[in-house]
């Protein structure tokens, strides 16, 4: 039997009340708001107390680089993965490479990730022989090889010698953990800044809201530092 007119207007009232409704929660939530620029939102971004970052992490790149973006990154992390494996490469070759961008990489091996801290010493110790930013690639890149190992260390050992490290050396590190008061102090400073999550990204001192990508950061170095202007050509990566 259909429904008769009074049935029909109220289910169509109800219908107009759940669209209403559904257009009230997308405005609260920002929705309906012009999107912002990358400049935008870098300026309204917090200010972050980074003197200590100074000291710490891997970097890549030009110190005369007009722009400076620190990640913290946990070897586990999925998203930290896919913005090596998706972004890192173009970050690299186009920004970092040219003298517009210097990357400061800094170690925060995330609470329940047990497969992390023998990654993060594996490239701390990678670091010591001035390839960081290669094991870095490899062990994100293979990420689904070695995080659900029980020895993550046996397989990671593997890229150590497929990118070129000395053996002897990379094993008496390990050994000795001779990397990890780095990979402490890099996630003690990120405890100071109050870092939660993986990736967590400062561009030059702002903490930015969420995962960035390559087309953000070029915005940001182009807004920041025209093509043209200062930069050279960057150095090999080194721990500061």
């Amino acid at each position: 039997m259909a429904p008769g007119r009074p049935m029909k207007a109220f289910y169509l009232t109800l219908g107009i009340i759940a669209v209403l409704g559904a257009i009230g929660i997308a405005w609260q939530a920002g929705v309906f708001a012009p999107r912002r620029s990358v400049t935008e939102t870098l300026a309204s971004a917090p200010v972050a107390p980074m003197a200590g970052v100074a000291a710490t992490g891997h970097v890549l790149g030009s110190d005369s680089a007009p722009v400076e973006i620190v990640e913290f990154a946990d070897f586990e992390c999925g998203a930290c993965a896919n913005f090596t494996i998706l972004q890192w490469p173009e970050v690299q070759q186009r920004l970092i490479s040219t003298g517009r961008l210097k990357w400061r990489f800094m170690d925060f091996p995330l609470q329940g990730h047990t497969a992390s801290p023998p990654a993060h010493l594996a490239a701390g110790c990678a670091g010591e022989q001035g390839r960081f930013f290669e094991m870095m690639d490899a062990i994100f890149n293979r990420q689904n090889e070695w995080a659900g190992e029980r020895n993550p260390g046996r397989k990671i050992r593997d890229y150590a010698k497929q990118i070129g490290l000395d053996l002897s050396r990379y094993d008496a590190c390990v050994d000795t953990q001779h990397a990890k008061p780095g990979v402490d102090a890099d996630y003690a400073e990120g405890e100071r800044l109050g870092v939660n999550a993986t990736p967590t990204f400062f561009v030059n001192g702002r903490e930015w809201p969420g995962v960035l990508n390559f087309d953000q950061i070029q915005a940001i170095v182009d807004s920041l530092a025209p093509v043209g202007g200062a930069g050279r050509a960057a150095p090999p990566a080194r721990r500061r």
